[in-house]
């Protein structure tokens, strides 16, 4: 029924519309799952608002995903156990309500207004040109000028990295333009932090990880860096890590401070099985959990339900915490 009334889907999942939908769908029940999990309605709104985006952008009418969450709520009614079916329900129900209230933000993320967003307009431009050794050299030229490190990493190469996000959602990149992007950053990171001014050691370790499912590091990256600027040694394992493999890594490194990125809200179960097998290690009444990344903006209490010590919004705030 969802495809025959809207043909405009069979150009966005042409190879096979039923399938598309099928895991579009399914994909979003992960995210009620993770919303509900949480007791947060908002955090499914908020993944249901970015998909209305997603989906726009690539020639899907919202009113498309919008009988595609009425279908989905159908068949949760018939297939779901009667002691969740009325949470699910009520879920998608205000979903369905607040649909049209707040559409997801696309506009651009760089003003080049100012002497640091022209920089970062011009770094973009080289990196979707494919010219990673001209971007290396617009970044390498402004510290040669004076700018510091942190002033780079926060006003020129993660900007620049949120407009890249915001390009794919948009549909105005793919993949493998991001990919490009997003690994010419991280060399320019690696170029940059060796000459960033750092403060003395003072013999603690910060220890940095995405959780597992989350492959996205380039947040996680330049937390690590301003831990590294401020004194630490810094352990980055990078993305993707498993708890057990986490865990050898907290007692192998010592760690005082462990900083655990999650993406997604889907990801909000391998965050709790990470943080109680880290709890349960050698290491566990010691180590201090910070907890950070966009699956977390509005968070409130969420992070220490988790099983976190606390959450950082950015680099900066996580280095304050962590002198806490």
């Amino acid at each position: 029924d969802l495809l025959q009334k809207h043909a405009d889907t069979e150009k966005v999942f042409d190879a096979d519309p039923f399938g598309g939908w099928q895991n579009w769908l399914a994909a979003r029940v992960e995210e009620l799952s993770a919303a509900v999990a949480a007791d947060r309605p908002r955090l499914f709104l908020s993944q249901v608002h970015w998909g209305k985006a997603v989906l726009q952008s690539r020639g899907v009418s919202p009113e498309s995903f919008r009988d595609g969450l009425k279908c989905l709520r159908e068949v949760l009614a018939d297939e779901l156990p009667n002691r969740v079916q009325s949470m699910a329900k009520a879920y998608l129900d205000q979903v369905l309500e607040a649909f049209d209230d707040t559409p997801a933000e696309l506009s651009a993320r760089l003003l080049p207004e100012t002497e640091m967003g022209r920089l970062a307009s011009n770094y973009l431009l080289g990196l979707l040109e494919g010219d990673r050794r001209r971007a290396s050299r617009l970044i390498l030229d402004a510290l040669d000028q004076g700018h510091d490190v942190r002033e780079l990493y926060l006003q020129v190469l993660l900007p620049a990295q949120e407009e890249l996000g915001r390009m794919w959602q948009a549909n105005e990149i793919n993949v493998a333009e991001e990919h490009f992007a997003s690994q010419t950053t991280k060399m320019v990171m690696a170029q940059l932090l060796p000459r960033a001014t750092s403060q003395p050691p003072h013999g603690k370790t910060m220890l940095a990880a995405a959780v597992a499912g989350n492959h996205h590091d380039i947040g996680l990256q330049a937390v690590a860096d301003f831990f590294e600027m401020d004194g630490w040694r810094t352990v980055l394992l990078g993305a993707n890590v498993p708890a057990r493999d986490l865990v050898q890594a907290v007692n192998c490194f010592v760690a005082d401070v462990l900083g655990l990125s999650v993406s997604q809200t889907t990801q909000f179960e391998a965050v709790k099985t990470a943080i109680q097998a880290v709890r349960d290690g050698a290491r566990g009444t010691e180590v201090k959990i910070l907890l950070g990344g966009c699956a977390l903006t509005e968070p409130d209490d969420l992070p220490t339900e988790l099983g976190a010590d606390a959450y950082a919004a950015d680099a900066v705030d996580a280095v304050a915490r962590g002198r806490q």
